[in-house]
């Protein structure tokens, strides 16, 4: 569970990044902390993430988008996917895949967590235009 030093560390990098008003914690020194940060895509988009930090540093968080999100097609994405990087919904809030387990270790910062929710976002943009997966925008970006 994140501690009120670690608190400390990733307020510093976040407030190095977003504008105060982006984010915030909450519950810290209790069973349940969260961070809540938003998102403002690059077409204007916006949306609320939802970050668990009650396994954090030593696990990954997990990280929410706090709404229900659908695919082009109008299913909900609520379930474990690897075509869209989605895992179960938690709350009928979208769970976002970011982070393989084998790579994860307690130094990983939520700054970097942050981003690679960031670029999900920006794919799930995309598929709502195109009708393309997560999973192709991550297979042709290098």
């Amino acid at each position: 569970m994140i501690d009120y030093q670690r608190k400390q560390l990733e307020e510093a990098v976040l407030g190095a990044y977003l504008p105060s008003n982006m984010y915030r914690f909450g519950g810290i020194g209790t069973s349940s902390p969260y961070l809540e940060a938003g998102v403002v895509a690059n077409d204007s988009s916006c949306y609320l993430l939802y970050f668990d930090l009650s396994m954090f540093p030593n696990s990954k968080p997990k990280v929410y988008v706090k709404e229900m999100l659908y695919t082009k097609a109008g299913s909900p994405m609520n379930s474990a996917s690897s075509q869209n990087h989605t895992l179960t919904s938690w709350n009928g809030w979208t769970q976002l895949c970011h982070y393989n387990d084998s790579k994860w270790g307690p130094d990983v910062s939520l700054w970097k967590v942050y981003l690679k929710c960031r670029l999900w976002i920006e794919m799930y943009r995309a598929h709502l235009r195109t009708g393309k997966t997560m999973e192709y925008y991550l297979n042709h970006q290098f």
